[in-house]
């Protein structure tokens, strides 16, 4: 099939798959961190709000946060297994309409406890829904398409962000009506949209390209056959004891597991302390609200600019360093400016940490193959990520208020050093944004999908500096020559 058919096909891929993951990634994002949003609701208005109604005086509020992430982790790592047996469509419809219920429910609370519990129920129903749909979009496109699908699927963080705020800006003003508060009404018009989206997905969401029903036969062969031999098949459904064993063992796991936990603390600092930084600036009610759209739309193009950018050069460690120097800087200016303009300048970038994350998870979704390696590499890997939403949480005490200083330099720290660890990536796995291949010193019986191919003895490639990166039909090929 010629390039320009392939691009057809990619394209009409896009189109019967795109949406849905978009939307449902947008609901995800609003409903968990709507809490942030909830936290200044009404609070212009004595006794309206969420923390003088339930009392979340003092660090309530950071446990109600940090308790979220100790089911949520817990019940990722299995997440992806399950994905494989239970097909993507049943099993994402699952968690949407789990965690659709769960944000429903939460309106009905009455005290700190029932909205503890309701946090802890929402981390299970959640756990595993970003992980998966990772996962899910390595059944469908290459690696050096995934940055960018990639981030116009996580740049619904940003438009989640920025609608958040205008939600919450709306529901303000409907506290009182049918004697529930403003931030009991958000929890409602938030949650109802992911139960029906789950529904629709678990009839109209494709599973894989194999069982593709708007594909052509053709077509289906062809969309498969063109992942090459290290993507994930969807008929690969049995769990190899080997290759997990071998993906835990592997250095590069922990190395990418770490830097993912740096970074995603910062993802989490500002998901659900955007709103309280913009108040602690001295804006209240629904202006604080308001204010929290800029930075998720500067984000929004930030973040997908970025990950195009580095599908398109198929080069993913510069394009990592740069968006963690950015943020960097972000933090650097709201820990060191006094004026309202400058720190605001700093709240719009500390918004575009995916400008980061994206090419780095594309990154590491090419130094895998199989759907047991694929599993665990994603799964697992943003699992240990995301303790950090048990740790961010603490980074902005109440005692720190309104500056939080602590917090803010610990955030930098962070991120310079993932910046470390990416120039270690880079030097041990190359730029290229393709599957890696074995060292020359491994063993010429190389079996397609095997564990050393997976996981070990990765060669630097380079496509810029020495032009030696092949793509993934080019190494079957010469894989049967070597036979």
């Amino acid at each position: 099939m010629s390039d320009l058919m392939e691009k057809r096909l990619v394209r009409k891929i896009d189109r019967h798959i795109m949406p849905w993951v978009i939307v449902a990634y947008l609901l995800n994002y609003l409903d968990r961190t709507n809490l942030g949003n909830a936290r200044t609701l009404n609070n212009d208005k004595p006794g309206e709000s969420l923390v003088e109604t339930l009392k979340l005086a003092g660090d309530r509020y950071n446990l109600i946060v940090a308790i979220f992430f100790i089911p949520y982790v817990i019940f990722e790592f299995p997440s992806n297994i399950a994905l494989k047996y239970f097909t993507p469509s049943k099993w994402i419809a699952r968690i949407m309409v789990s965690w659709g219920i769960v944000t429903i429910c939460t309106a009905a609370v009455s005290s700190y406890w029932g909205l503890l519990i309701c946090r802890i129920f929402l981390g299970i129903c959640e756990a595993g829904f970003f992980p998966g749909v990772m996962m899910y979009l390595c059944f469908w496109y290459t690696p050096s398409e995934r940055g960018t699908r990639m981030a116009i699927f996580s740049a619904s963080i940003a438009v989640a962000g920025a609608f958040g705020g205008l939600i919450a800006t709306g529901v303000s003003f409907m506290s009182g009506m049918a004697s529930l508060y403003g931030w009991q009404w958000l929890f409602v018009l938030e949650g109802i949209p992911a139960v029906i989206v789950g529904v629709l997905i678990y009839f109209f969401l494709p599973d894989y390209p194999e069982t593709a029903r708007f594909l052509t036969e053709e077509e289906r062969i062809f969309a498969s056959e063109r992942m090459g031999p290290f993507a994930p098949k969807g008929t690969d459904k049995h769990f190899d004891k080997a290759d997990f064993i071998a993906t835990l063992k592997s250095w590069h796991f922990w190395i990418f597991s770490l830097q993912y936990f740096l970074m995603t603390n910062s993802l989490n600092a500002f998901g659900y302390f955007a709103p309280t930084i913009i108040s602690a600036m001295g804006f209240k009610g629904y202006k604080a609200q308001l204010l929290t759209v800029p930075p998720n739309a500067f984000a929004f193009f930030v973040i997908i600019g970025n990950s195009w950018w580095s599908d398109r050069r198929k080069e993913r460690p510069r394009h990592i360093i740069g968006g963690l120097i950015l943020v960097a800087i972000g933090y650097v200016l709201l820990a060191t400016v006094k004026g309202v303009g400058g720190r605001y300048v700093g709240t719009c970038l500390i918004a575009c940490t995916n400008a980061a994350v994206i090419p780095f998870i594309a990154y590491r979704t090419a130094t895998v193959a199989g759907a047991t390696s694929t599993a665990i590499a994603t799964g697992a890997m943003i699992a240990i990520a995301n303790c950090a939403g048990i740790v961010a949480p603490y980074l902005f005490r109440s005692k720190d208020a309104p500056h939080y200083y602590p917090g803010l330099w610990t955030l930098f720290a962070m991120l310079g050093a993932s910046v470390v660890l990416t120039g270690v990536l880079w030097y041990k796995l190359g730029s290229s944004s393709e599957y890696r291949l074995p060292a020359k010193d491994q063993s010429e019986d190389v079996v397609l999908n095997s564990v050393p191919l997976a996981n070990e003895g990765f060669e630097t490639e380079d496509r810029e500096k020495d032009n030696k990166a092949v793509a993934v039909q080019d190494v079957d090929i010469s894989l049967r020559e070597a036979r």
